[in-house]
């Protein structure tokens, strides 16, 4: 199917019809995505339904008016409740605004005025002279309802904003305002525009531009869901968001930790494929809780450091022996007892040599005779065991020093790893191992030993104190790692339903440009309508409006392009004041015409300022056009406006407004002026007995009144059509007394004044030859003659026939 077909029943379907059968027809779209979008949907169609049912289209009857800006005591607008034009006129600080900004305040509790919204900033909102009371009431005319509604809102308070309004209705009781149903199509159709809102909606920001019209497109649902969807994507992007901006803290205080095997688990957990090991950090996060943990991880690596040192008491007990077998061995150099065993043995040998010469008694060292007999023999053998008691001494002594001297070697065993920071000292301690000198090795052991003691003291401090901070360390990352693995589990889960939600979000927002565009296109057809009647004499033509951005975006703006003389430009910057507004009108219009508005009225205050002739008769079109099915009510100063419909022979009611002592305020219903004057003659010219004077005089200047100003609508008509400047027009009407100078004005399409007899001949040509003389005795009255009509009342219906027929443009052409 392609978009023409598909779009053309999308556009007619309701948005809760049309995004259901969306829905039902996107088979790349999961279904819990789809899920997600009718929740999100959910309270918008109830919202929506609940705005259908409330009270519209409603009409304004009469509008009161008591203590508010520049209308004192109670004053009264009397609208007819139903379709058509009013035009409420009076000068400026007549009331006339004051009464249009009541209005708006009614309905919505404020106005740009009021507020400070506005670049003149905030203005007294109570009136001067009636300040107690503060009142602004409207009887409503509800379609359907059998009776009249009354909205009153009443002020409380000092403050602008100390209001409240109230809603009786027949059937429905009396509600506050904001249970009528009307808040949302408030925002979406304001059916009041005032000329700072006017101002607004072409010089505002780019995105209130935008907004102002988005708010008409009946996206609401839609943008509703996009906003929920939204928030739930945020929230889980923050959880996702949480671990992910957490993690590069974790890492880099794990690693502060230093070489612990936790530490180094835990950072390999984190990075595991497929997403962390959440199995392992929980274990880790475990341990960490056991009280003991850290204290036993102290103790062994304490142990360890202090189990590589010598036992200083052993060492001292060993060097005191071996200093000990030293001095025994030292104490018994020198005496018998050091050389009883050489003795002996030199005994042993000579008893030796005799048993082997017992025949041969003589000494074999000195030859004494008879010196080895039997009585030496048996001495010698008594003196030889002697001798060898006392040398047993000696050996024992030996035997300990040798003993002192290998428990000391013995004690020297070197570890399997000696730690850096005691490989000298382990070196001197070691080296003892080899010393064979007693006295050497015990001097040297003893200070090794010392040495290398304090060295294990001063490593194993050290020791405990790297494995306390190291404890402290990890005990100071363990909160920050449960911490992220509970956000890492988290994240997880969320996972999937942020890829739903996500995918929710991207669909919403892509029907919504969908269906916002179809609608902008209708939108922009009739604003370029109403642009295409407002434009006169403009050289500005209106290629596309339209919307830039979403509801939410950062940048988004109203697109407006135009051309000027076939040229490509930018309507805020070649347009004119006039132009500006003309168009900020065919921006607002649309907005308060669209069917799903309840408001039947729209209220506009001084939509003329800037605006030439032409595009003043191009509004009274427009506004012609809207009042066949809406109210249009449109307060005004400015005359062009009223002259506007009646040149065109359009229907209007024209109130006029004005202002008398203490700011009380009247409203009266303003005729005809060409129609006052003419029944004013007519009247003095039925009175009996009415003086010569009068009628000589009065009734031809009264008649005169009539022409002139039928021939002033005749000449603001043709200066529309020929664009001869305002400025000329206006100064050449003030300074023109005579009625023939007028009707040249109203009768010639260049500027200049023609010559009366040329005029003359205009007027006979267009209204027959009796026009210039009844002009002539018009134009007598108030000369000092005067002039006395034969038939003051048959001369009173020519000259009203004759204006009649000036006023009609087709007479003119």
């Amino acid at each position: 199917m392609d978009d023409a077909t598909d779009r053309t029943p999308d556009n007619a379907l309701p948005l809760p019809e049309l995004v259901e059968a969306r829905l039902a027809g996107d088979r790349k779209l999961t279904e819990p995505a789809k899920v997600l979008i009718r929740e999100a949907l959910g309270d918008s169609r109830n919202a929506e339904d609940g705005a259908r049912t409330s009270a519209g289209p409603l009409y304004l009857g009469k509008v009161t008016v008591t203590g508010f800006r520049g209308v004192g005591s109670e004053t009264r607008l009397k609208l007819k409740p139903k379709p058509g034009v009013t035009l409420v006129v009076g000068r400026n600080g007549s009331g006339k605004s004051s009464i249009a900004e009541a209005i708006e305040t009614l309905f919505t509790g404020t106005n740009a005025h009021c507020t400070g919204r506005h670049p003149s900033h905030a203005v007294r909102w109570r009136n001067l002279h009636q300040g107690e009371r503060a009142v602004v009431e409207a009887r409503l005319t509800v379609e359907g309802d059998p009776a009249p509604s009354t909205l009153t809102r009443t002020w409380t308070g000092d403050a602008f904003t100390d209001s409240e309004a109230v809603l009786r209705r027949p059937g429905h009781g009396t509600v506050p305002l904001e249970q009528a149903g009307w808040e949302q199509a408030t925002r979406a159709h304001r059916p009041f525009l005032s000329y700072a809102d006017l101002d607004d909606l072409i010089n505002g920001k780019p995105s209130e531009m935008y907004d102002n019209i988005a708010a008409i497109l009946g996206l609401d649902a839609l943008n509703a869901a996009a906003r929920r969807l939204t928030a739930a994507k945020k929230e889980l992007d923050a959880v996702v968001n949480a671990a992910k901006d957490r993690k590069p803290l974790l890492h880099a205080a794990l690693e502060e930790v230093g070489h612990d095997d936790r530490a180094l688990k835990a950072l390999v957990a984190m990075e595991e494929k497929g997403g962390p090991d959440h199995a392992v950090l929980d274990a880790l996060i475990a341990s960490a809780s056991t009280a003991d943990e850290g204290r036993l991880r102290e103790a062994r690596l304490e142990a360890a450091a202090e189990a590589e040192s010598p036992v200083l008491d052993r060492v001292g007990a060993a060097v005191d022996a071996l200093r000990s077998a030293v001095a025994d061995v030292d104490d018994l150099k020198g005496t018998a007892a050091a050389d009883a065993h050489s003795r002996a043995e030199l005994l042993r040998a000579a008893l030796r040599h005799s048993d082997r010469h017992a025949d041969d008694t003589a000494c074999p060292v000195c030859g004494t005779e008879q010196a080895l007999d039997r009585e030496w023999a048996a001495r010698a053998e008594a003196q030889i065991a002697a001798l060898l008691r006392e040398a047993e001494a000696v050996r024992e002594a030996e035997a300990r020093l040798r003993s002192a001297t290998r428990a000391l070697h013995d004690l020297v065993v070197p570890p399997r790893e000696i730690p850096a920071a005691l490989a000298e000292p382990w070196q001197a301690w070691g080296d003892c191992r080899w010393i064979t000198d007693p006295v050497e090795l015990a001097e040297r052991a003893l200070k090794a030993a010392v040495t290398l003691t304090d060295a294990c003291a001063i490593v194993a401090g050290a020791a405990r104190e790297e494995l306390a901070a190291m404890d402290e360390r990890w005990h100071a990352v363990v909160g920050l790692l449960a911490e992220w693995t509970k956000l890492s589990r988290e994240a997880e889960a969320a996972g999937p339903r942020r890829t739903e939600v996500n995918a929710a979000l991207t669909w919403v927002k892509k029907v919504t440009t969908e269906v916002r565009d179809l609608r902008v296109d209708a939108f922009a057809g009739h604003t370029q309508r109403i642009w295409e009647k407002l434009r006169r004499q403009s050289s500005v033509d209106l290629t596309h409006v339209g919307l830039h951005g979403s509801e939410r975006a950062n940048v988004r703006k109203l697109v407006m392009d135009v051309t000027v003389d076939d040229t490509e430009a930018s309507a805020l910057g070649v347009m004119s004041q006039g132009e500006l507004h003309s168009l900020a009108l065919s921006l607002f219009l649309p907005r308060a015409a669209t069917a799903d508005s309840p408001f039947g009225f729209v209220v506009i205050d001084d939509p003329v300022q800037s605006m030439d002739p032409a595009k003043v008769d191009g509004l009274a079109q427009v506004l012609d056009e809207l009042g066949r099915d809406r109210q249009v009510v449109v307060f005004t100063h400015d005359t062009r406006l009223p002259h506007a419909f009646r040149g065109q022979g359009l229907p209007v009611t024209v109130l006029k407004v004005e202002r008398g002592e203490k700011s009380k305020v009247h409203v009266t219903c303003d005729t005809d002026p060409v129609k006052e004057a003419v029944d004013n003659a007519m009247a003095l010219a039925h009175t009996e007995n009415c003086s010569e004077t009068a009628l000589r005089h009065v009734l031809p200047s009264l008649c005169r009144e009539a022409l002139a100003t039928a021939l002033v609508e005749a000449a603001w008509l043709r200066r529309n059509r020929t664009g001869f400047p305002v400025e000329d027009l206006q100064a050449a009407i003030d300074t023109t007394e005579r009625l023939l100078p007028l009707a040249s004005l109203a009768l010639f399409d260049d500027g200049p004044v023609h010559p009366d007899e040329e005029v003359r001949d205009r007027l006979r040509t267009l209204y027959g030859h009796e026009c210039t003389t009844l002009i002539h005795q018009c134009q007598q009255g108030a000369h000092p003659g005067g002039f006395l009509p034969h038939d003051p009342v048959a001369f009173v219906r020519r000259v009203e026939a004759l204006a009649a027929r000036i006023r009609t443009p087709e007479a003119n052409a």
